[in-house]
């Protein structure tokens, strides 16, 4: 009785069979679905950061949500006082915030709220720079706070005055001594104490701005003035009375800014808006002062642009990520080729036995299945336990398609063996070759369709499945270029062979014409790779130049510096210091009144002297049109330069302050002065006669003299024009927006995408020079045989992959920069740069150059350690191995 094995037993014996290649596939497919499993929770992570950095980058006095209402909040005129003011106030905004939908209600913090007396003159006796003092009533102000000196103030009559403290700073400033009494409109305000900060970083202060140490403000005419605040009891409201006419409510909710996610950054921005569209009514008076405390914030507007930037990165990573996707399925494709070669005799003889192809394929479909599920498997566990989250949808779609690829690649390649040898034997009909033009004819149709689609519908932010398919598309096109360009190549090679003496010239392009699946792995793979390199190189090199542009357009010249106030000395000291060319000044900044036929806004008058602001953008990037028709100061209108947001608004007839004006150049950019959209420039020689009475200098324009560093220049200026002074230059706001944490993930990402696809390219070129090393073996057998050197198969080898690179390097090329230009022009890269204005596609000369020697050298590696993989398979196993799989 015959004993039949069970399947088990024949599954084992089949995997033992090529355990090497068995467990490549489930390594490749492990190692591809573990990048793929990390991709998406790194790419969360960055949006994240990019969206908490967008917050971070603004001070700490500007994240929370704040909000004023002339009057105390729950005080009625004329009412009787009170003794607890804020209890209510305080519970109903903890009320209103307990009220708001998560996540904005995890991210807001304890609300907080307190009373203003006004800023009003408070001086002594003593000779000090005028002052205005801040009265303000802080019901948490002991907490907050810790005694240095003297008492905390105590609820006063007001006819008899009122009592406040300072921090140490203040009254040292103010050279008020505790017990002294000044005047606030015939108010006696008496210093009590002197307070400091009880924690080391504490927001409250922060936002009272002053209260820690006076700040320092300018008149047109350059007097100081100290801005400060004094704090009076809290419930010292209670017994203001008619004086709370004078008095303001302010509050403030502190934003964790830890606690919000790039997931949850659009809707908390969109909760965000709402909360802020309705005024809270704070206290129970209904008096006609009580108009609720309507809150605003900036926030929303950051979240926004943080998903934006992070939206772009998804699109961006997506699209890059295509092409290792594509280059690793060829890989596994080979790999699953190399595997069905080893399975030929065993398919060769079911067949023989009445075995149907269908059977064939459940079978060898089957072991390809099991294998890339266990490679799968091994490969999500891992990301799973490294991301701490399981798989989201789009790594388990790649894990789908990595399997499904040496499970579909296994029994159709077997099958095409058979069929092929069927055919040898006369038992089917040749492929007919309308089959393979129209296969052509659809890849070119479809590539011309995405092509087509992006351009029709604008930029985008998004993840766009007819990008993800364009990569990928654009490199089948290339291949198909390749297979018809590579045979007219080959042809053209053997025909000079045929004319010279030389074995290997004449056999090269003979063996490389006779197998063409030799020729399409190892073209695709190039193309598709070369393409993904150019594009990252593009991509990289578009957002930088972009980066640099809008930095150089908000900088307005190599240097900018910013100041309360400049004086003449000042400025006349920051020619002469060394490195520094030319200045010039913004001689004006001031909210005007514009108006035309029907229409009244505010118009923002810059004034500068446009021979010398012209001398500082001279051969600068984004420099504004300043005509010398705007230095004219004759005619019954005023030349100016306006924006284009201007005259969109006011069109023709425009005047400014009552003058009429003549616009002699406009533009779409924005100044270097501010961010207004709407506004005019004049020649200082006409700010009288546009209106501007009394001009402040505060900012100052230079450039450096050749051979000098920006940044070194400007540490010269802030050491000679003081602390008050902000410099800017065009490389540290370069730097700023580099350091944003979607930029450092999107130049990781490229690099990454283009270093994957270099290596996949090596290992399919050598997987595809050792599916031909059987054949190969026995051709140098045969040669060695009629004397033929040994160790002289560098040669052949390098025939069999060598021409399709060849081709196959500018096809990459031309596919990379059409993959560029079609794809950088369908997103939307202003998240990225911070410009008004999409980039202009960048094509670096010099990386493109080293991306292609790069990718040469990566081929060269991989033809070498196929040769020597070749001179490993001795002769008589090389004939026998050929003779078993019927590799004639």
């Amino acid at each position: 009785m015959t004993r039949h094995p069970g399947v088990p037993a024949v599954l084992l014996r089949t995997a033992l069979t090529a355990p090497l290649l068995s467990a490549f596939l489930v390594l490749a497919i492990a190692a591809l679905t573990l990048a793929g499993g990390l991709v998406p929770p790194l790419i969360d992570a960055a949006r994240t950061a990019t969206v908490q950095h967008q917050i971070r980058d603004i001070p700490d006095i500007g994240r929370p949500l704040t909000a004023a209402q002339p009057w105390i909040a729950g005080m009625q005129r004329g009412g009787p006082g009170k003794k607890d003011v804020w209890s209510e106030p305080l519970a109903v905004l903890r009320a209103e915030r307990d009220r708001q939908p998560e996540p904005l209600r995890g991210a807001l913090g304890v609300p907080r709220v307190l009373g203003d007396f006004g800023g009003i003159d408070l001086q002594g006796d003593r000779k000090t720079p005028r002052n205005v003092v801040r009265l303000t009533m802080d019901p948490g102000l002991e907490q907050r706070s810790r005694l240095v000196a003297g008492a905390y103030p105590r609820v006063t009559d007001p006819a008899e005055g009122i009592e406040i403290v300072l921090s140490e700073k203040a009254a040292a400033a103010l050279d008020w001594k505790i017990g002294e009494v000044r005047d606030r409109q015939g108010l006696p305000v008496t210093l009590t104490g002197l307070i400091a900060p009880r924690g080391a970083d504490d927001l409250d202060w922060q936002m009272l701005v002053g209260s820690l140490a006076p700040t320092v403000q300018y008149t047109p005419m350059g007097d100081t003035i100290l801005q400060t605040v004094g704090f009076m009891a809290p419930d010292e409201a209670g017994v203001l009375g008619d004086l709370l006419t004078q008095s303001t409510t302010y509050a403030w909710i502190p934003l964790d800014v830890s606690r919000i996610s790039a997931g949850d950054a659009a809707t908390v921005s969109t909760q965000l808006r709402l909360f802020t569209a309705n005024p809270v009514h704070v206290g129970s008076s209904g008096d006609f002062f009580d108009n609720g405390l309507q809150f605003s914030s900036p926030i929303a507007d950051l979240l926004d642009r943080g998903v934006t930037r992070g939206s772009a990165l998804v699109a961006v990573v997506s699209v890059a990520a295509v092409g290792p996707l594509a280059v690793a399925a060829v890989v596994l494709a080979l790999a699953g080729r190399q595997l069905a070669l080893r399975r030929g005799r065993a398919a060769l003889l079911a067949r023989a036995r009445g075995a149907s192809l269908v059977q064939l394929c459940v079978v060898l479909g089957g072991e390809g299945l099991l294998l890339g599920l266990l490679g799968a498997a091994i490969g999500l566990a891992a990301g799973a336990a490294l991301s701490r989250g399981g798989p989201d949808a789009m790594t388990m779609l790649v894990a789908a398609v990595l399997v499904l690829v040496p499970a579909c690649t296994v029994p159709f390649t077997v099958v095409a063996d058979l069929r092929r040898a069927e055919r040898r034997d006369g038992a089917a009909q040749r492929r007919r070759p309308w089959m393979r033009l129209l296969g052509e004819a659809v890849v070119v149709v479809l590539a011309i369709a995405v092509a087509v689609i992006p351009q029709s519908r604008g930029e985008a932010l998004r993840v766009d499945p007819v990008l993800l398919a364009m990569p990928v598309l654009i490199g089948a096109v290339g291949t198909v270029v390749v297979l018809r360009l590579l045979p007219l190549l080959l042809e053209a090679l053997l025909r000079a062979a045929r004319a010279r003496t030389g074995l290997i010239a004449l056999l090269g392009p003979a063996r490389a014409l006779r197998d063409a699946a030799l020729r399409t792995a190892p073209a695709l793979a190039a193309v598709i790779g070369l393409a993904v390199a150019v594009f990252a190189v593009s991509f990289a090199a578009t957002v930088s130049d972009g980066i640099g542009r809008t930095a150089r357009d908000a900088t307005g010249a190599d240097i900018a510096v910013s100041m309360p106030y400049f004086e003449d000395a000042q400025i006349a000291a920051a020619r002469k210091i060394p490195g520094v060319e030319a200045v010039a000044t913004l001689d004006a900044d001031e909210i005007g009144q514009g108006a035309s036929a029907g229409v009244k806004d505010r118009v923002r008058i810059y004034a500068v002297d446009r021979d010398a602001f012209a001398r500082v953008q001279r051969g600068f990037d984004g420099a504004l049109p300043l005509p010398a028709s705007l230095s004219a100061t004759t005619g019954s209108s005023i030349p100016v330069v306006a924006s284009e947001q201007l005259l969109a608004q006011f069109g023709d007839g425009l005047s400014v302050n009552g003058h009429p004006v003549r616009v002699v150049a406009h533009t779409a950019q924005r100044t270097p002065f501010g961010n207004p959209e709407k506004w005019v420039i004049v020649d200082r020689a006409n700010i009288d006669r546009i209106g501007v009475a009394s001009p402040l200098i505060t900012k100052l324009f230079a450039t450096v003299s050749p051979g000098h560093d920006p940044s070194t220049v400007g540490k010269a200026l802030t050491a000679r024009l003081g602390d008050e002074a902000t410099v800017t230059t065009a490389d540290r706001l370069i730097a700023q927006t580099a350091s944003d944490p979607a930029s450092s993930a999107l130049r990781v990402a490229l690099m990454a995408a283009a270093a994957i696809v270099a290596v996949l390219l090596a290992v399919a070129v050598l997987q595809t020079l050792l599916l031909g090393s059987v054949a190969r073996a026995r051709l140098l057998a045969l040669l060695r045989a009629i004397g033929y050197p040994r160790r002289r198969e560098l040669p052949l080898v390098g025939w069999e992959v060598g021409p399709a690179l060849v081709v196959a390097l500018p096809v990459g090329v031309a596919s990379g920069l059409a993959t560029s230009w079609l794809v950088i022009g369908a997103l939307d890269l202003r998240g990225f740069t911070g410009g008004e204005a999409a980039p202009a596609l960048s094509l670096p000369p010099g990386w493109l150059v080293a991306t292609v020697l790069g990718f040469a050298a990566v081929t060269a590696v991989a033809v070498l350690l196929a040769t020597a993989a070749a001179m490993r398979v001795r002769s008589a196993e090389a004939i026998r191995v050929a003779d078993d799989e019927g590799d004639g």
